[in-house]
């Protein structure tokens, strides 16, 4: 996919998709972000499934009506990696390494680097 810079008011409506553990509806990011004007939220979100930053994950209930629940279709981690140049990769995963104390994220890095020896050799 190739992915392109969300807008602020595109970045602060995909935030709460990346924090939330469940799809949500119009009205659940409305809930979350009662600033918003909800046709405002309703053309962004269309706007990101048309993206493909969102996908129509099933079909809710919003009092006595249906609505669609959308989920992220890209994590957060995947958005940013893709405007981050190789050098700038290596120098985030280093820091990473240097400063964390969570033996399991490195063990699970760790496993990464092999599979990916593995396939280049």
């Amino acid at each position: 996919m190739a992915t392109k810079h969300l807008t602020v008011r595109e970045n602060e409506i995909m935030e709460i998709f990346w924090h939330s553990d469940k799809p949500l509806s119009a009205n659940d990011v409305y809930n979350v972000q009662p600033e918003l004007s909800k046709n405002t939220i309703q053309a962004v979100l269309r706007k990101l499934l048309k993206m493909n930053y969102l996908e129509v994950a099933g079909i809710g209930y919003n009092k006595n009506s249906l609505t669609r629940e959308f989920k992220a279709s890209i994590s957060q981690s995947q958005y940013f990696s893709n405007f981050l140049v190789e050098s700038e990769s290596f120098q985030l995963a280093c820091q990473f390494v240097k400063k964390t104390k969570d033996t399991k994220s490195l063990e699970e890095l760790e496993n990464l680097i092999q599979e990916k020896i593995k396939k280049l050799s």
